[in-house]
């Protein structure tokens, strides 16, 4: 009887160690499960990691492929660009390497609503051989010619060169100013410096009306048309049957008298002696030589700005545009409308325009240096002038991005 009790012991305690040894393994067996499981999942999360890396990497490749061909279409080959007729396909760029570039094919696509040029910009960024694959995306851009629009006339006084501001108290100006060169006055310390109410800039290196204004950058001049200004007083004259095309130099002595309405296209000199009257009433005076206002002379420009300026025609802004000098040293009144001295390219400027003796400008005086004497004013804004627009150079921009894949 003792003897069976101690075999069923026996048995119990084997039972229990092959329990113990099972749960072991399982136990062993679980936890090597796991961490298959978690190696596994790391190591795809590093992979998914890893190939969004090199998408991302190959969607910034297309990216800067588009933004360097716009650059490149909108830049000049003589800055380093391609120019705006730029269509073609490119090689993978410097700093591009044998495997990471953009590749770009830029083809035309028609015009837009103003008949202006439209292109497509294709980009696509490339990552060959990455740690797990290799990488590419696709970006369309369409870009369509626009226009920058600056105001043409946003200055009482514009100058290629030098302004010169003489006198004590000194001359009269109202609105800001602009000198791609310097600016003087003279005396530096006199009345005028203090009651400038405008802003003074340059791109020179003296500023004597206003020291903080250097570095103001370079401003472009104003186109002129001269072909179309000599065609404008050809039709006046055909209209009217007076003279509005003067085929040589105008000179008026003592007591001469000239009362003109439209365009007055002069090939050569206007001179206004001693003791001569000129009135111009809604047009311009036009001359390819000099004009001259003797101190004696009565000279006034009178324009309508409701019924004579249109802001879709740039020649009615003119008042007096000489490809020459512009002198007038009389008393007298021109405006509403510019006073310009600009070559026959009608951007390029050569000449000097100088007022003195109570002539007064209402408008905007340009030239490629302009002289201001005592008694003189130029006063700004102007209605009817102010308004008017150009269009600067075409440049390409985005008006559609997409990326294909």
């Amino acid at each position: 009887m003792r003897k069976k009790k101690i075999i069923k012991k026996i048995n119990i305690l084997s039972n229990q160690k092959g329990m113990a040894l099972l749960t072991t393994l399982i136990f062993v067996f679980f936890l090597v499960t796991l961490t298959v499981a978690l190696l596994t999942m790391t190591n795809n999360d590093t992979k998914l990691s890893t190939l969004q890396r090199e998408s991302n990497k190959a969607f910034y490749l297309a990216d800067a492929g588009i933004e360097d061909t716009l650059w490149k279409l909108n830049t000049s080959t003589e800055n380093g660009g391609m120019g705006i007729d730029w269509l073609q396909s490119t090689p993978y760029p410097d700093p591009g390497t044998a495997t990471e570039y953009y590749q770009v094919t830029v083809e035309a696509d028609g015009v837009d609503d103003d008949g202006d040029a439209k292109v497509k910009i294709i980009s696509t960024g490339t990552v060959i051989g990455g740690q797990f694959s290799s990488g590419e995306r696709k970006i369309e851009v369409i870009a369509e010619i626009d226009y920058i629009i600056t105001g043409m006339y946003d200055y009482a006084i514009l100058s290629d060169k030098i302004i010169l501001f003489q006198g004590d108290p000194g001359p009269d100006v109202v609105g800001d100013v602009h000198s791609n060169d310097d600016i003087l006055v003279s005396p530096a310390d006199g009345e005028f410096v203090e009651n400038y109410p405008g802003l003074a800039t340059c791109a020179g290196d003296v500023n004597e009306l206003n020291p903080s204004g250097v570095d103001g950058g370079t401003i472009d001049i104003p186109f002129v048309d001269y072909p179309k200004l000599k065609l404008r007083a050809q039709e006046d004259e055909a209209a009217s049957g007076i003279v509005h095309y003067h085929t040589g130099n105008v000179i008026l002595g003592n007591g001469d008298t000239r009362d003109w309405t439209g365009i007055h296209y002069i090939e050569g000199n206007l001179e206004a002696k001693n003791g001569s009257t000129i009135n111009v009433t809604n047009g311009a005076i036009i001359a390819t030589g000099d004009v001259d206002v003797k101190e004696g002379a009565i000279f006034n420009i009178n324009n309508d700005p409701v019924d004579y300026i249109d802001l879709t025609d740039p020649i009615t802004a003119l008042c007096l545009v000489a490809q020459g000098d512009i002198k007038i040293h009389a008393k007298a009144e021109i405006g509403v409308g510019v006073v310009q001295s600009v070559l026959a390219d009608g951007e390029a400027t050569e000449g000097f325009i100088e007022l003195k003796n109570g002539c007064e400008v209402t408008g905007s005086v340009i030239a490629n240096t302009v002289y201001l004497r005592n008694k003189s004013a130029v006063i700004y804004p102007a209605s009817g002038i102010n308004e008017f627009t150009t269009k600067g150079d075409p440049f390409f921009k985005k008006t559609s991005w997409q990326q294909v894949y």
